[in-house]
């Protein structure tokens, strides 16, 4: 009788052994597939559009569809806009690298990091913002303020002064706590 208890308690450890590893391996290959293909942090680069704006043209926006604008004195990778500034002017932020680029817009999109803390995207060595005034899709309120904030045009042919390089519009401004 002993004998016959011994062999159970072995069959029934055995069978504990075999299910902890199942179920261990099970929760190894869920963690693995939540993890890949998204740089660990489950987050992705921010996605970039483009959009009509009456009276500029075609702007580069953020996936939300609000307008992304350029400060123009921000030049050789010198964020001026931090602090106060950042409120009015929210930097477009990323934790997995630089947005792919939408269809039909040629440049380059990149990243740079803020004195201030975070990583900021680029398009074309120009840091990337919005504008807190925007209070829809669509809008582009902040264009000219200070007479060095712009929008980001897919064109030459945009409201704004510009410096074209590659067809782009690269006006800019400033306003709410830029220090030059």
């Amino acid at each position: 009788m002993n004998g016959v208890v011994n062999g159970t308690r072995r069959t029934a450890w055995g069978a504990i052994a075999a299910a902890a590893a199942v179920l261990l391996a099970a929760c190894g290959s869920k963690s693995n597939a939540a993890t890949s293909g998204s740089g660990g942090s489950g987050m992705h680069a921010p996605a970039v559009a483009t959009r009509s704006v009456s009276g500029i043209g075609t702007v580069l926006t953020a996936s939300n569809g609000f307008t992304l604008y350029h400060l123009t004195t921000e030049k050789h990778g010198q964020i001026k806009c931090t602090a106060s500034c950042r409120s009015t002017w929210p930097p477009l932020l990323t934790t997995e690298g630089a947005p792919a680029a939408p269809a039909g817009v040629s440049g380059t999109f990149g990243t740079i990091h803020r004195p201030d803390g975070g990583t900021q995207v680029t398009f074309d060595g120009m840091p990337l913002y919005m504008y807190s005034g925007d209070t829809a899709a669509g809008q582009a309120s902040g264009q000219g303020i200070g007479g060095v904030w712009f929008a980001v045009t897919t064109s030459s042919t945009g409201s704004s002064p510009s410096s074209s390089s590659g067809g782009y519009n690269k006006g800019g401004g400033y306003g709410g706590g830029y220090s030059p």
